[in-house]
């Protein structure tokens, strides 16, 4: 054997090695996302690299192999229905990417996870795959030990995000669990077949399993425990000459353990404070599921676009919560979530891609009969994995993924396939034949497509660096360093519209900073108002141009807009066409309704902005600052009594002003104008709250916001 070849084979091998020890447990502190935004790109890096090295081996060695399963006809659909997808996605940019929403469900993630399948499943040798996992579980306990330390408060890590009991390298608190939940029966049956050392390393897996899912207590968790060990137990008694039946104890303990939890629900106060993570109920998300196929039925809105579809679908009755500012990005479930944003064939590619491993794979184990102890291993690590796999797929459907949970879920796809379907068969490269030639356009294409895709995930990446400096500076009240990242940031990566929307919002800030300056000249401000007047309208245009279909873009212009009435000219009229773009993008928000209102209230065009604010205070009643210029519009409109009303609930929503509030009330009541004497109405353009993207990741708890008011974010 060459020595290219062997580069190429330790190149391939390791870097799959690489990927499954780091990525459980990577975090990176120099970019907003910190946890899948870097996973991502470690994914995507290193298992391009492994196919590069691949491709170039076939090419020198002339042959190559490939796994004879049918499984990659189902990867391969799935594959093709969320290319289709992405392809037909309000958010293309976003669908690809995944960034800067939910990076899991970027169709660059999903390549990853296909190459990925593609390595473990048809190049890495069955020795390779074992070696594998034997890294990871590495890994997974490295994780485990540092989610039980955030657990318990004892932050190692000296960085402020990390100083949470809601951080682990996993994602979020419930992500750690369904983690340790879905991966205790591969654990179980490693411990039962390893030896020496490695025996100690998963029984203090198992034990540092067991006290995470009892400090988490979810519910939810508990139940994918159950099924596990139930399966388990099930194997056990069909395939009782592949288990020492002592072994089943743990099952049993795993099962007795969760049907108590389950059942009696006790309280644990082990930790003195538990995350409340939260999502939208089930049936919520199903009404906005089916809201969203009536209008997209067949591909769906886009991968990791559900932000739109709930600001578009949502109930009107979620705005008089306490969460009605916030933007979901994830629904209730993987599936739930899926159903929305890929359509019913993306659904059903999901779905018969679950259902051929379970009915393929579940087939095999249960018929195959092992005549040798290396048989006999691989037949107990393939009932772990296919356990494991199955935990999994429940968890689909009652919990959000993420990029690790999805790595989890294609790599156990991929050793199965390896283990079950072991029929190769082999391709020679012949100089003059058709599959030569076959082969080598293919790999063309994707050395092409995939350097492509390195260089401009690369530069992606700098500019992310980029932008959290930006935001790093602007948290440290240095505006001019902010400005300045964020500039970079966009124009290092001119496709995404977050940095644009940050942009036009800083540019204000700054105007307001050159206006207070008393050491500039008259002379000097009007130049440097006029040139931060232009660039923060450019770059609101450029947010709304890139992305029109992001209802934040609109929010953010409109406020650009309202905040330089008197420094352009028509300032009131684009600002109250932005806001009605996004008033029907989302029209359940009461922010845009309100603040057209005001800028009606302004324009003098009282009618027009009593609808509004009307519509807002409707949607919800306790929006004080729909209170303040409703009151202002009806005293406007010599409706005193009604002006009152709106003022005196303005009162009881904030003691704090009880006594700045009863003026107004005495003016309107001495049937004066509500401001007369008093300061003028305070600034009309209240900045929304999409400079970064609202996040509700990964949640657990199951909660109704709508109808539970008294839920917090």
């Amino acid at each position: 054997m060459s020595l290219t070849i062997r580069i190429c084979d330790w190149v391939t091998k390791y870097s799959i090695y690489i990927l499954v020890f780091f990525l459980p447990i990577l975090f990176l502190p120099w970019t907003s996302e910190v946890l899948d935004f870097n996973k991502q790109a470690l994914l995507v890096g290193l298992v391009f690299v492994s196919l590069f090295a691949w491709m170039l081996k076939v090419l020198v060695y002339g042959k190559f192999e490939v796994n004879k399963s049918k499984m990659h006809i189902f990867i391969g659909v799935f594959f093709l229905v969320y290319l289709l997808s992405t392809l037909f996605s309000v958010d293309r940019y976003g669908s690809f990417w995944g960034w800067p929403r939910v990076t899991s469900d970027g169709l660059l993630t999903v390549i990853g996870l296909v190459i990925l399948y593609f390595i473990v499943s048809n190049i890495l040798l069955k020795k390779e795959i074992i070696k594998s996992i034997y890294i990871f579980s590495v890994a997974v306990l490295i994780a485990e030990i540092y989610g039980v330390l955030q657990l318990f408060g004892l932050f190692i890590v000296p960085i402020d995000f990390a100083k949470s009991i809601a951080f682990n390298t996993i994602g979020s608190v419930g992500g750690l669990g369904v983690f340790v939940a879905i991966l205790l029966p591969l654990m179980i049956v490693l411990l039962i077949n390893a030896k020496k050392w490695w025996k100690v390393l998963f029984g203090v897996e198992i034990l540092f399993s067991t006290l995470i899912l009892i400090l988490i207590n979810y519910p939810m968790v508990w139940w994918v425990v159950i099924l596990g060990s139930a399966l388990i137990m099930m194997f056990g008694v069909f395939k009782r000459t592949l288990f020492d039946g002592r072994w089943m104890a743990l099952p049993m303990f795993f099962l007795a353990v969760s049907l108590f939890f389950v059942i009696l629900n006790p309280q644990i106060n082990f930790l003195t404070q538990k995350p409340n993570e939260i999502s939208l109920s089930a049936q919520t998300n199903l009404q906005m599921d089916f809201r969203v196929l009536k209008k997209m039925p067949i591909f769906g809105s886009g991968p990791g676009t559900f932000s739109y579809d709930f600001s578009e679908f949502k109930n009107s009755d979620f705005s008089k919560t306490v969460l009605w500012n916030v933007t979901f990005n994830n629904g209730n479930s993987k599936v739930l979530t899926n159903l929305a944003t890929i359509g019913i064939l993306g659904i059903l590619g999901l779905l018969a891609l679950m259902g051929a491993v379970i009915f393929y794979v579940g087939k095999f184990l249960l018929t195959e009969k092992s005549d040798s102890n290396q048989e006999t291993f691989y037949a107990i690590l393939g009932l772990g994995l296919f356990v494991s796999f199955a935990s999994e797929v429940i968890a689909y459907f009652l919990q959000n993924s993420n990029l690790t949970l999805d790595f989890i879920f294609f790599f156990m796809i991929a050793v199965l396939v390896s283990l079950v379907f072991d029929k190769k068969k082999e391709y020679e490269l012949k100089p003059s034949s058709l599959t030569t030639l076959i082969v080598t356009f293919a790999f063309t294409l994707i050395f092409i497509f995939g350097l492509g895709l390195l260089i401009l995930g690369g530069q992606r990446y700098a500019s992310e660096v980029s932008y959290y400096k930006g935001l790093k500076a602007l948290q440290a009240n240095k505006l001019d360093d902010g400005i300045k990242n964020i500039e970079i940031a966009a124009s290092t990566n001119s496709g995404s519209d977050l940095y644009f929307r940050q942009l036009s919002q800083v540019y204000i800030l700054k105007i307001q900073d050159v206006l207070a300056d008393k050491n500039m000249s008259q002379d000097d401000k009007t130049k440097n108002v006029q040139v931060l007047v232009a660039n923060s309208v450019n770059a609101g245009k450029i947010a709304t141009d890139i992305n029109p279909k992001n209802s934040g873009n609109w929010m953010v212009r409109g406020y650009v807009y309202q905040s330089l009435n008197g420094l352009i000219s028509d300032s009131q009229t684009w600002a109250i066409n932005s806001y009605n773009e996004a008033i029907k993008l989302d029209p359940n928000n009461p922010y845009s309704l309100t603040q057209l209102g005001i800028v009606y209230y302004q324009n003098k065009d009282y009618q027009n902005a009593k609808t509004n604010l009307d519509k807002a205070l409707e949607l919800k009643p306790d929006y004080s600052n729909g209170l303040y210029f409703s009151g202002l519009t009806f005293d406007q409109l010599g409706q005193k009594d009604k002006a009152i009303e709106q003022f005196t609930a303005l009162q009881q929503l904030n003691p704090d002003s009880k006594a700045d509030i009863q003026k107004v009330i005495d003016n309107l009541k001495a049937g004066n104008g509500a401001l007369d004497g008093l300061v003028q109405e305070p600034p009309a353009s209240e900045a929304p709250a999409t400079a970064s993207e609202d996040q509700t990741k990964n949640p657990t708890v199951k909660t109704q916001p709508e109808t539970n008011p008294a839920t917090k974010k």
